[in-house]
């Protein structure tokens, strides 16, 4: 394996660790927030960063993938995936909203 491929392998590995953590994080936060009372405080999660990070480590897992005889079915499916599991990139787009914000 040569240099640049070790950095390469480093910095994907990276970004999906940063996805799913990031995803994971801003899932327990939406949560707290639906769950908070009017008025309390709620931590902030991260705007859009790890949705975007997936999506880019998605777009260079793929490549390297078919490099090894792996196919993948779809690959815009799974470029754009990851922005639409993080709930505050584009998943927002498919949540249930709460009661009282129809109302508004």
């Amino acid at each position: 394996m040569t240099g640049g491929s070790l950095v390469g392998l480093t910095l994907l590995s990276m970004a999906w660790l940063f996805f799913a953590g990031g995803a994971v994080m801003n899932f327990s936060v939406l949560r707290m927030a639906r769950r908070a009372k009017e008025g309390e405080p709620v931590p902030s999660g991260i705007p859009f960063i790890p949705g975007v990070a997936g999506s880019l480590a998605a777009f260079f897992t793929i490549p390297a993938l078919a490099r090894y005889g792996i196919g993948t079915p779809w690959p815009w499916l799974w470029i754009l995936l990851p922005l639409f599991l993080d709930v505050y990139c584009l998943g927002w787009l498919f949540l249930p909203r709460k009661k009282h914000d129809r109302a508004r």
